[in-house]
This record gives C-alpha cells, structure tokens and sequence, in this order.
C-alpha cells in the first residue's frame, strides 16, 4: 500500500500546508480520505486524475474536511473529452448522501453525476468489502458524527485514518496493530482544544492501538514553532513522521 498526504493542514490558508486529504492506493484502487479544498489540485501534482479515483471516505462535514467533494463531480462530468465513465463509491459518516443532494439542490443538474453513477455507503461502525480491500468504520470524538476508517488489502497490511478526533477508545480499537496511523494533531501540548488531540495524546493513543508507524496530520500553524515529537515520544516508542504536503509513505 502506498499512502500519498495530500494535505498536512486545516482549515486555515497556509503557503505551506493545503487542507486535509490523503490518498492510499492498494494493488489496483485508489481511496482519498477527505478532500480539503484545493485537495483536487494537490491530487493531480501527484500524477494522479480524478478519474483514477475509485472511493472517497469521508470523515465528517466539517468544511476543511468536505469541500472539495462537489467540485469533485463538477469535474468528472466536464472534463473535456475526459468525462467520467466508471462509477465512484463514496462512504462515510450518516448523512453523507442527504448533505450532497442538499448541496446538488444548490448547485443544480451541473453537479449530478451524467455518465457515471455513485454508490454511497453510510456508516458509524461498519465493515465494507470492495474489490481488493475492505474498510471498517467506528466513531470518533470529535463530532456527534465524526468517524475514523481502517483500510485494509487483500495481503493484510492495513492504513487507519482518524479524521478529527480527541482521545477516545474507539480510535485505540481501529487502530490496533495496524501498520500505519494517520492520526490528528492539531495544537500543541499548552493548547488543548476539546475534540482535537496534542503530542502526548496522540502518543498515547499510538501506544495503546500498538500501530507500528505512527503520521501525525492537521496541524494548526502553532504547531509549526512547537516541539511535537518529543511529547509524541514520552508515551509511544514507535516510528514517529510528521506529515508534510505531498510526503509518500509505503506500507
């Protein structure tokens, strides 16, 4: 599995960081995990179209998470000669399906899919099986329907990534002995914000799912003058990477 940070920040504009979205590929699919805006821009500089993409998880509806989803559509219906022709599947959160149709409501027939169809998947805990890889849902703290998703291919390895998330049991239970975890740290230690993690509980959550690398994401610009690996290294022996925007990780 090859896992490809499209975006290593928030919300916030930064030159430096686009908004949250990362892209793993298996064998032969792709899956982006949110997309941020500009994630589609960050997507084609890996290489990558938009109609290599096979699903789209998302985490919850916060706009740094979300945005890029119509514009999603939008594009695969009018690329120029390149329009969509195989289907899409997009899974997340309960609600998912309702938000794109309220938002389809807004925007019109432009952004209803013409030549492809879309399979939607909702869940709050839940296994999904695809062609060569199977997705397993469970929710996290962070909002009423915030969850995290573990992707795992037809050899075993596995990829958990937690969206926005505190500390919470359910992200230690996903990410149990998985090869890699992409996990949130917004802030850093003296700036805990309820629904978001720092260094240590982060490194808490690392040791206790007994993931064996560790991906920090989401940091807020404070976190850029912070020390963030050695309160990371307090709770989690492990392999310790702090996401940059483009970073390839191979599983």
């Amino acid at each position: 599995m090859n896992i490809t940070i499209l975006g290593s920040g928030t919300g916030l504009p930064s030159l430096d960081r686009a908004s949250p979205s990362v892209m793993v590929e298996t064998n032969s699919s792709k899956i982006l995990c949110d997309t941020g805006p500009g994630a589609l821009r960050q997507l084609l500089k890996t290489g990558t179209t938009l109609n290599d993409i096979d699903l789209i998880f998302y985490s919850h509806f916060h706009i740094d998470h979300i945005s890029d989803m119509v514009p999603f559509v939008f594009a695969c219906k009018y690329s120029p000669g390149e329009y969509r022709a195989k289907n899409i599947s997009i899974a997340g959160c309960k609600g998912i399906k309702d938000l794109f149709h309220n938002l389809a409501e807004a925007y019109g027939k432009w952004v209803l899919p013409e030549h492809f169809s879309i399979e939607w998947f909702e869940s709050a805990e839940d296994t999904i099986c695809f062609d060569d890889f199977t997705i397993k849902t469970i929710p996290v703290k962070h909002i009423d329907n915030s969850i995290a998703v573990r992707m795992e291919d037809s050899k075993g390895r596995s990829v958990v990534y937690s969206g926005d998330t505190d500390y919470c049991s359910g992200i230690v239970k996903l990410a149990h002995k998985a090869d890699l975890l992409v996990l949130e740290c917004s802030f850093p230690e003296s700036m805990k914000r309820a629904g978001h993690l720092i260094p240590s509980l982060a490194g808490k959550i690392a040791s206790e799912s007994q993931c064996k690398k560790l991906v920090l994401t989401h940091f807020y610009p404070p976190c850029e003058s912070a020390d963030i690996t050695s309160f990371v290294r307090k709770e989690y022996s492990g392999d310790i990477v702090l996401a940059e925007d483009l970073m390839k990780i191979n599983v």
